[in-house]
């Protein structure tokens, strides 16, 4: 099983966005996928997904998937992580095949990300919620050249575009997607695919073991 955690020190970065979009991806393309809910102060939703909902609140719970996805010979385990927690995003991204840390095109979005690139030398960026207006797109290229510059090859492009329709992944029930957050979750599944079958995005469980 391919273990991704998304996380980052920001809160409202597109980090429980992009996890749902990445399950729903994985179930669009045929693979199983299960999300990981680790924030204390929300609610597990599972209700008419079709892909797995799990609790990883508490520390016992999230311990024992962890355990139970190394058993796993396939699909992908998603954990979406809660902003401002510095010592659990350092302690899952070392457990990991991948951590990525979503931003916005802000300037407090770049801060933050740059910041937990330092502290997490295995994690990659991924622009999120990106507008999909060319003159807007242009506008907030320079956020995406800007980290490239001080982070070469440690940020993922494309961007995921801002979906209208993508507030649907956060409901109570997911029903049946829309096109267009079917589209950017195939999307967003293939880049995810293909950068681990190239090479694993980060060093996780290998540099523990190692």
């Amino acid at each position: 099983m391919k273990c991704v955690y998304v996380g980052g020190g920001k809160g409202g970065s597109g980090k429980t966005t992009t996890a749902h979009l990445l399950c729903l991806g994985a179930i669009l393309r045929g693979e199983p996928a299960a999300y990981v809910l680790t924030d204390p102060e929300r609610k597990v939703r599972g209700e008419g997904r079709p892909y797995g909902v799990l609790d990883g609140r508490l520390p016992e719970n999230l311990a024992n998937i962890l355990s139970t996805s190394r058993a796993t010979l396939n699909g992908w385990l998603v954990i979406d992580g809660g902003g401002n927690r510095p010592a659990f995003d350092r302690e899952i991204a070392a457990e990991v095949d991948a951590c990525i840390l979503p931003f916005r095109a802000s300037e407090e979005d770049l801060d933050t990300v740059a910041q937990d690139l330092l502290r997490l030398p295995t994690s990659v960026a991924w622009p999120a919620a990106w507008s999909t207006n060319a003159f807007a797109e242009r506008s907030a290229q320079f956020y995406i050249d800007g980290l490239l510059k001080a982070f070469p090859s440690r940020v993922i492009t494309p961007p995921i575009p801002f979906v209208n329709s993508v507030a649907e992944l956060l409901g109570a029930s997911l029903g049946s997607p829309s096109s267009p957050v079917r589209q950017t979750a195939r999307k967003v599944f293939d880049v995810v695919s293909e950068r681990l079958q190239e090479q694993p995005i980060t060093a996780g469980r290998e540099a523990v073991s190692a």
